[in-house]
């Protein structure tokens, strides 16, 4: 296996490990302990919790080492400011609407999300959940709002991905992105921007249970 894919794999094991809880807001890494049990070298696990870190999941310090990164509740309320405001960008006039294959694409990808409403194995949700909103925006021609978005979208992750442990919360983003789907089938802006409006305050309410749930 190239080393290209040695990381990938290991940034996807070790993205899943923090997302299922498995790593804990706040833990500090056992780097030594971490590289015995996925197998591969310090090296190649520093450049995995390197890219973490950029990412926001991880925090570096230069005398403790790496840390699962806990937000506060005020950060986790700037994150979603942030993120009411980038996204307000881009679900705005000059939104190129979807064409047959992007639709498809779109109910595809929720289609998947609703058959792992009730499974016991859910982390994949998280993944076709992040592809389903960046599909979205890039039916916006501000290139660089999207790559903002995209940065942001990292900070909030684990605590997205605690709220979404629920069967009742992975069924309610389902329903949600349907109607989002529908508005742009219909090539709705008002109708689009209101059902974004309504699933992004209903994942910031999921998302601030679980940091209550965590502090």
């Amino acid at each position: 296996m190239s080393e290209a894919r040695t990381t990938e794999r290991i940034l996807g094991q070790l993205r899943n490990r923090i997302l299922l809880g498995e790593l804990l807001p706040g833990e500090q890494l056992r780097q030594e302990r971490l590289a015995e049990d996925l197998n591969i070298s310090r090296v190649t696990l520093r450049e995995a919790l390197l890219i973490l870190a950029n990412e926001g999941l991880l925090t570096h310090h230069p005398n403790k080492g790496f840390i699962v990164t806990k937000r506060t509740p005020e950060e986790l309320t700037q994150v979603h400011l942030l993120l009411s405001i980038l996204e307000n960008e881009l679900i705005a006039p000059g939104l190129a609407w979807p064409d047959r294959s992007t639709l498809m694409r779109l109910r595809d990808l929720n289609k998947r999300m609703g058959a792992l409403v009730d499974a016991k194995d859910w982390i994949e949700v998280i993944t076709l959940n992040h592809e389903f909103h960046r599909t979205l925006w890039r039916l916006s021609p501000l290139n660089l709002v999207v790559a903002e978005v995209e940065r942001v979208w990292g900070l909030a992750d684990a605590y997205i991905a605690e709220s979404y442990r629920l069967p009742a919360h992975r069924a309610a983003a389902v329903a949600e992105h349907e109607k989002i789907i529908e508005a742009l089938s219909g090539r709705d802006l008002d109708q689009l921007r209101q059902a974004h409006f309504a699933h992004r305050e209903s994942t910031r309410h999921g998302a601030a249970e679980s940091i209550l749930g965590l502090a």
